[in-house]
């Protein structure tokens, strides 16, 4: 731990006469869960990204929030699936779909390459990321621990690791095959990430290294970081409410994220005959304490759900490592659903 926390005061020191190099490399993460409640295991979603034209990625540090737990895995087990898209020498301005299978294997495998990239030969657990573009194998090992040991337990519980090959030399000097240049990634994991037991907002914090334009030399004043906040727990409520006076029913629901209202997110009503077969009636917009409301006839029964899908939202990016600059900062992407609610007519 005593190398990582002489790399990050040397990143420190160096960016003080980088400023110009860091206009060219702005990575992003965004990290969801289903589902989204304190305690909730299931899948995890991890994706990175830079801009196309930005400089080529040589390593990424992603650390999963204190108060996170989980498995990593043992050798042979599949934990998720990867996509991502990549430059290539062939398609070197069009992004190319990649995917594959994530497998645990053996960490003793890896000693060499662990050294070369993390500085340390033996990690908690490997992850292999099992990718083909344009017929060739790209296999993409990721290094995993479990962080007990200052200074790095204050950034998370867990810590992932990747290195990438430079695409701006030739793969027989240790260049990547196809020359290629990651663009974005995405970790489809399954039940390896068990979320905190509070309710509560989470920063992932991602710590990105460019390789030097045009070298296989790593540009370390260029590394930048950037922070992913899970906020949890969503819950989309809805009831319904006779009226007497207007024999009608009135529906009310409430939108809350980490226990406070979400405002102007849309809401789409669905309703039907039975619990079975409802369909879209109506788009609702929540207010500014996350409520929402319908006016519902009485004259037969029919059954209500409130159901919101909230895309990923860009926040403020709070710097989780001292003295490296952070890129970008986004909100978790969830889906939400109600409880299903019955309306009756009344005599």
């Amino acid at each position: 731990m005593k190398r990582i926390a002489l790399l990050l005061g040397a990143v420190a020191a160096a960016l003080a006469f980088a400023g110009s190099a860091l206009a060219a490399y702005t990575p992003k993460i965004v990290v969801s869960h289903n589902p989204l409640t304190p305690q909730g295991g299931g899948k995890t979603d991890i994706a990175v990204s830079v801009n196309q034209n930005d400089d080529a990625t040589a390593r990424v540090l992603i650390y999963a929030p204190v108060g996170y737990t989980g498995s990593l895995g043992t050798p042979g087990q599949q934990v998720g699936t990867a996509e991502a898209q990549v430059l290539t020498s062939i398609a070197p301005t069009q992004p190319i779909p990649v995917t594959g299978a994530i497998m645990a294997d053996d960490p003793a495998k890896y000693t060499t390459s662990a050294t070369q990239c993390t500085g340390t030969p033996t990690h908690a657990a490997v992850w292999l990321l099992q990718l083909e573009a344009a017929g060739q194998q790209l296999t993409v090992p990721a290094y995993v621990d479990t962080l007990t040991a200052p200074p790095e337990p204050a950034l998370g519980s867990v810590k992932i690791t990747v290195c990438l090959p430079s695409p701006y030399i030739p793969p027989s000097a240790g260049g990547a095959t196809l020359g290629a240049k990651l663009v974005s990634a995405t970790l489809h994991l399954s039940n390896v990430f068990v979320l905190p037991a509070q309710s509560g907002s989470y920063g992932w914090t991602l710590v990105a290294t460019p390789w030097t334009v045009g070298t296989g030399t790593v540009n370390p004043a260029g590394t930048m970081q950037a922070r992913a906040f899970v906020n949890m727990p969503v819950l989309l409520g809805l009831t319904a409410k006779y009226v007497k006076k207007t024999k009608s029913y009135t529906l009310s629901g409430k939108l809350t994220e980490n226990l406070e209202g979400l405002a102007d997110v849309a809401v789409d009503i669905f309703s039907g005959p039975s619990a079975s077969k409802l369909k879209k009636t109506k788009t609702l917009t929540t207010n500014s304490s996350g409520g929402f409301s319908l006016k519902a006839g009485a004259k037969k029964t029919q059954y209500f759900q409130a159901r919101v899908t909230v895309a990923a939202r860009d926040t403020d990016c709070t710097p989780a490592v001292p003295g490296i600059p952070c890129a970008s900062g986004t909100i978790d992407p969830f889906s939400a659903k109600s409880r299903t609610v019955k309306t009756a007519k009344h005599k």
